[in-house]
């Protein structure tokens, strides 16, 4: 995750995208084409160009810069590709940027740095700083609610994080803070509380998601670096998508991870696995892997290759640094985590 945060505040309202646009003269939208055609009969101003991308390759992204448009202002409205592409472009051609989610599935659009993928792998650069951001009620809530719901994970993966921190400094010496530690665990607890509305995605449930994301970047923000809120649940992500190849929904693998990386944190653990899965289970989570295409010989090789994968990438240190993870057998073997989640 990119930790520094934007500055601009998200402004909130039902038509508040369509609002805004309709007050623009002259701007350039990057989306999707399926925000698109929700968003496009509601403008009375007209984009002078329209950018559709799916691709964070950073080759793609070049090959879009080449065409060095120019207009007042740049407007980055989709998920996190499209909000992305959208930072990548204002930070190339100089043009000023609005930010605007059609979905609340991941906390890129509230991050100035921009999540592109050299050679599949994810790296961040740039750093972007939105003029606006703007929450339109009535676009989220047209979007899948279980795309909505994913939304999650990148706030409640704070849950693994801590016990990878306590790890790392109990383990491995690294800096700590109680207040920082606190205040992350209180974050995900709060968000625990919402789960209702999440499930249901209203304006209370968006809200949660938003004020989730913003309180875990601002937090982040504040320590240096991810570690309040990036653990052992992304870094096993990254493994299993270099080894696939695939593109999977990034809340649901996260979900599932962090089932998988509480189980192994033994006396580590900050929250238990079985409450994270019923939080899970009450606000619809689509975790289980067969259910996201992901088969028991791919997910056995990333948990096999994980340790090794976190050392090359030079992760922080946490779950999978320890020498050993894994029990030979029981519960907490590799075989014994396979048989679990394909339980689900």
């Amino acid at each position: 995750m990119g930790v520094h945060m934007v500055k601009a505040r998200p402004e909130f309202g039902e038509t508040i995208l369509s609002d805004v646009l309709n007050t623009l003269d002259d701007y350039i939208i990057v989306t999707m084409e399926e925000p698109w055609d929700l968003l496009k009969p509601r403008l009375k101003t007209k984009p002078r160009d329209v950018i559709f991308n799916r691709d964070m390759q950073v080759e793609t992204l070049e090959q879009i810069e080449k065409r060095k448009l120019k207009a007042n202002w740049l407007v980055g409205f989709g998920g996190g590709t499209a909000c992305d592409t959208g930072k990548y472009l204002s930070w190339k051609w100089g043009i000023p940027l609005i930010v605007a989610p059609s979905i609340i599935s991941v906390d890129a659009w509230l991050c100035t740095s921009i999540a592109v993928r050299v050679d599949h792998k994810v790296r961040y650069i740039g750093d972007v700083q939105p003029s606006r951001v703007l929450v339109d009620y009535s676009v989220v809530k047209q979007a899948p609610k279980a795309l909505n719901r994913a939304g999650v994970s990148d706030t409640i993966s704070i849950t693994t994080a801590l016990g990878d921190w306590l790890i790392a400094r109990d383990t491995f010496g690294d800096k700590f803070d109680q207040d920082v530690f606190d205040e992350a665990r209180n974050i995900a607890e709060t968000l625990m509380k919402s789960a209702r509305d999440i499930k249901s995605v209203n304006n209370n449930g968006i809200d949660a998601l938003v004020k989730g994301y913003v309180d875990e970047v601002r937090l982040c923000e504040a320590w240096g670096n991810a570690r309040p809120e990036e653990g052992s649940e992304h870094f096993l992500a990254y493994c299993l998508e270099d080894i696939t190849r695939g593109h999977y929904l990034h809340g649901n693998l996260i979900g599932l991870n962090i089932l998988v990386v509480l189980k192994l944190q033994r006396d580590k653990v900050v929250f238990e696995a079985s409450k994270l899965k019923k939080f899970f289970d009450d606000i619809g989570l689509d975790y289980a892997p067969v259910k996201n295409d992901i088969t028991r010989g791919e997910y056995k090789k990333a948990l096999e290759s994980v340790q090794a994968y976190m050392k090359q990438e030079k992760f922080p240190n946490g779950l999978w640094s320890l020498p050993e993870v894994f029990d030979d057998r029981g519960p907490c073997s590799i075989q014994g985590i396979l048989d679990w989640v394909f339980s689900f």
